[in-house]
Parts: structure tokens; C-alpha cells; sequence
């Protein structure tokens, strides 16, 4: 089967002016689409999904990433928003977090070699005794139960029901919800082991791209985790 993959990430003004400018600038490969979280607008898609949970629960306020709903909604809603209005254009739909600087083209043969290495709802990337690395997500839109996972994901945010759970950030959600499912419908990339700074995508793919996570990433420009980025002379 010939493949073609839609990549999606989404940011704001403000993400953009500090890193997403750099995702932007570097990415190449196959086709993507953004999603604008505000009224921000740069080769952006408009996001709407998330408004009403934004708007009910923007009261709360937190430094605790593990219980910050908010900040960490847009993912799970752009994936949702995406698979509707692109899913029958594409077989697959690749997430790929807006901090991420690109080294290589993302093209159907990468994604092949590296992400799609079986059929599955879901590649994912694992890591042990913790919530999943979701800065990388790879969906086959036509399979049977993809919709069904991502709506159910999405119904812990409509209903509120996030706040019901022992964390309250889309990985924890991600987590959750695909432990519902038989673990066939799923594709592991991860790894059994810890790796530096539970950098997963740094030891991964870090010769393609670096996720420049968290704020000392992003104010540096790159991760020290990774070894395998280009230097610049």
C-alpha cells in the first residue's frame, strides 16, 4: 500500500515568536499542516475544538505540569480536528510537537524506516516506569478503531472527566485510554531501558531532529541529550 502521511503540530502567537519558528524554518518532507491555537496566523489551520474546555477550566492554575489540563489540551484536540477534516485525505497523520528542530526531510520512506515499522492504530513511543514521550504520534487513519481511540480521548476533556484522574496532561490521557484496547492495535517504538533525561526522541531519532522539551531546551536551542545533532562550525 502507498502511504501518504499528513504531519500536524499546532502553537500560538506567542510559541511561535519563541521556538515554533524554528519548526516551521526547518521542517521539510511531506505535507503538514498547523494549527493555530489564537488568532495567530502562519500557514495555519484554525483550531475550534478546544474553545469550550479552554473557556470552563482556564481558571486553574498550576506549575505542576501533571495537573496543568489546559496547556496540554490543544494537542489532543488539533489530532482530533485534524483526523476529521484531513483523515480521508491521508492513510497516515503524524503529530510531531511545535519545539522540534528538523536536521532531515520527514518523507514517506523516514516514516516508514523509522515510525510505521507495522501496521497499527497507534505508534507510540514508550518509555519504562512513565507516561509515553507523545512529542511523536503516528495514526493510520483507516484503521477500524482509530477514530473510536481518539474520541475517547477527547471525551475526558468535553466531559470534564480529566479531572477525575491521578494526572490531568494528554500523556497520562494517551496512556490511559490505549490500555482500554488489545495491545496488538499498537506499535511500541520505545525502549525497555532509561535513557539521558528520559529523552527519548534524542536517542531515538536525534540524528533527524531534536525536541527541544522544556524550558532550559528551548532557551539553549537544542537538547544536551543529543549527541547525534549537526554542529554547526
Amino acid at each position: 500500500m502507498n502511504n501518504k502521511t499528513l504531519a500536524i503540530t499546532s502553537f500560538n502567537k506567542n510559541l511561535y515568536e519563541s521556538y515554533a519558528f524554528r519548526f516551521i524554518e526547518s521542517f521539510d518532507g511531506i505535507d503538514l499542516k498547523v494549527y493555530s491555537e489564537d488568532s495567530f496566523q502562519v500557514k495555519t489551520e484554525k483550531l475550534y475544538l478546544h474553545e469550550e474546555f479552554v473557556k470552563r477550566n482556564s481558571h486553574i492554575v498550576t506549575d505542576d505540569f501533571k495537573f496543568d489540563a489546559v496547556r496540554f489540551c490543544f494537542k489532543p484536540y488539533t489530532i482530533a480536528q485534524a483526523i476529521n477534516e484531513f483523515g480521508a485525505d491521508y492513510t497516515r497523520l503524524l503529530w510531531l510537537d511545535a519545539d522540534t528542530i528538523f536536521f532531515k526531510p520527514i518523507t514517506e520512506a523516514w516514516v516508514d524506516k523509522n515510525l510505521h515499522t507495522k501496521p497499527a492504530l497507534l505508534s507510540y513511543l514508550g518509555r519504562p516506569n512513565w507516561h509515553s514521550e507523545t512529542g511523536v504520534l503516528l495514526f493510520e487513519t483507516n484503521h477500524k478503531y482509530t477514530k473510536e481511540y481518539i474520541e475517547r480521548v477527547i471525551h475526558y476533556y468535553d466531559s470534564d472527566e480529566i479531572f477525575k484522574e491521578k494526572e490531568w496532561h494528554d500523556s497520562y490521557i494517551w496512556d490511559l485510554v490505549r490500555k482500554q484496547y488489545p495491545k496488538k492495535y499498537f506499535n511500541n517504538l520505545g525502549v525497555s531501558y532509561r535513557v539521558p533525561g528520559g529523552h527519548i526522541q534524542a536517542h531515538l531519532f536525534g540524528d533527524s531532529f531534536d525536541h527541544t522539551k522544556g524550558s532550559e531546551r528551548k532557551a539553549k536551542g537544542y537538547s544536551i541529550e543529543n549527541l547525534r545533532r549537526p554542529i554547526k562550525k
